[in-house]
């Protein structure tokens, strides 16, 4: 049971952060000024790199747990 709700929270946590990561792209291509432009880049940048490392490191969790599959 708490295996599940583990998934469920890990699952909307990425779920989340790529919908913050979707609307700051946008905020990108919309901006009228560089500044803005070049600020909101840099963080859709780090977010997206921190989300791939946190992705890629439950699967690798998960393979080794599992390492049947």
């Amino acid at each position: 049971m708490q295996e599940k709700k583990v998934k469920k929270q890990l699952i909307m946590g990425c779920i989340l952060f790529g919908i913050s990561i979707i609307s700051g792209s946008l905020q990108v291509v919309f901006s009228p000024f560089n500044f803005v432009r070049v600020v909101s880049l840099i963080v859709v940048i780090g977010s997206s790199l921190c989300v791939g490392a946190f992705i890629r490191e439950l699967f690798i969790l998960k393979k080794t747990i599992n390492p049947n599959q």
